[in-house]
């Protein structure tokens, strides 16, 4: 008896130390960096429930003043969840940089995903092109939580058609474009935001994050005050109850615009 307790717990604390290596591997993919765009003030919050996160963002580098900005959550949690998200940020970082079309690489990342998973194995994902020097954002959503775009006192939700990714490969993915005015904010989000409960199991939702966002904007706040701000927030909300739910959000503010030479690099802020 003694023996078979001895064994199981060695393989636990295996399986544990397996899993830790993996979650370190899992947190160098997310970037260290914010991106240097001239009028754009970004900044990112990350917070995986486990120690395997599904979420995660990215920032792809397209050239000519021009970032990929992704926000995706993977159905489930842990190791499978994790692999599910390695795998949808390598094929996106791959059709990214060769094509231009938002549409046309949420498609093809769509086509890769049904190819290699079962039907369980799905994901939400919005993917957005920042252009620096049209001041713009051209976007594509793929059942994801629709970011809001905050322009003087008002929260506009950057929505489009669009399905799940992983569910069918007869599906297409409309981009839309929004020009950004100095003053606007983006923020883009996962759904451990917003729902997120309190002891009186009531989620957080929508309008405390508009609520919150406002209240930081009309401080001055820069990007990274504010998503911080609306973590707070939500925190504040929810107190001690147990977060179910990796939680992910990147904030861009736009300013008055500045000079490529005189932008330096932010240090990105992910959080366990």
């Amino acid at each position: 008896m003694n023996a078979r307790l001895y064994e199981r717990a060695v393989a636990a604390a295996t399986m544990k130390r397996q899993i830790r290596l993996a979650g370190d591997v899992q947190q160098r993919m997310f970037p260290r960096v914010t991106p240097a765009l001239p009028g754009m003030d970004i900044a990112t919050v990350y917070e995986p429930c486990f120690e395997l996160g599904g979420d995660f963002f990215d920032f792809i580098d397209l050239a000519d003043a021009r970032v990929g900005l992704a926000v995706c959550d993977v159905v489930g949690k842990g190791v499978r969840a994790s692999l599910l998200m390695a795998s949808i940020r390598a094929a996106l970082r791959a059709h990214a940089t060769s094509i231009r079309d938002a549409s046309e690489v949420i498609r093809l990342v769509n086509v890769d995903l049904c190819a290699m998973t079962e039907i369980a194995d799905f994901a939400t994902l919005f993917y957005g092109i920042l252009d620096a020097q049209e001041r713009s954002i051209t976007y594509v959503n793929a059942g994801h939580p629709a970011p809001l775009l905050f322009r003087q006192g008002r929260a506009i939700e950057l929505t489009t058609d669009g399905g799940l990714l992983g569910v069918s490969t007869d599906w297409d993915w409309p981009s839309r474009h929004a020009a950004l005015d100095p003053g606007d904010l983006l923020l883009a989000y996962t759904d451990g935001l917003t729902e997120m409960l309190n002891f009186q199991d009531e989620a957080f939702g929508r309008w405390r994050v508009v609520q919150a966002v406002e209240a930081a904007l009309a401080q001055g706040m820069n990007a990274n005050g504010v998503a911080q701000h609306v973590l707070w927030e939500m925190r504040r909300f929810a107190g001690l109850q147990t977060r179910l739910d990796d939680l992910t959000m990147v904030a861009v503010k736009v300013v008055h615009n500045t000079p490529i030479a005189h932008c330096r690099r932010q240090e990105s802020s992910p959080t366990k």
